[in-house]
């Protein structure tokens, strides 16, 4: 652990080392959900497929991984997905600079919103993204799995 629980940095992550240590995150930030997440089954070779799809970032305090989000590319929108945070790094504003690099990531891309899916039974995780300005536009259910709500936020211009 670190010694200094409020200093972390976020980065994209050009590390492709560093993909077992982000799906070890993943898996420990996804357990515990009711119904299990998919996010669980996944490997080191789905990690790589994350890695070429768009930016990974990653939140670190020294060298410990503390947080992470996958982003792809998607129309004129980058989509985000499994946000992880460690459990023990929560609500310290770490999920916040995540998505705040997500929009820098997306600016500099020239897309204009980020876009991400929300599980209809994780209404917590729903209020989180709408305080961060994401709205609600549209809803849907993949086989085999829960429903889910689409959220959207524009991308805004640089202060």
């Amino acid at each position: 652990m670190s010694a200094n629980r409020s200093a972390f940095t976020v980065a994209r992550c050009a590390d492709d080392s560093r993909r077992a240590d982000i799906l070890m995150l993943v898996h420990a930030a996804f357990a515990g959900l009711s119904p299990p997440s998919g996010a669980l089954r996944e490997t080191v070779e789905d990690v790589a497929v994350r890695f070429a799809a768009g930016p990974v970032l990653i939140a670190q305090a020294g060298d410990e991984l503390i947080g992470s989000v996958y982003g792809a590319v998607k129309e004129d929108g980058l989509y985000l997905t499994r946000m992880a945070v460690r459990p023990d790094w929560q609500k310290r504003g770490v999920g916040r600079a995540l998505l705040a690099a997500a929009e820098a990531e997306a600016r500099s891309l020239a897309l204009r919103r980020l876009t991400l899916r929300v599980r209809v039974n994780l209404p917590a995780n729903r209020a989180y993204f709408k305080r961060a300005g994401f709205a609600v536009t549209g809803q849907g259910q993949d086989p085999g799995r829960p429903p889910y709500q689409a959220m959207e936020r524009p991308v805004l211009s640089p202060a």
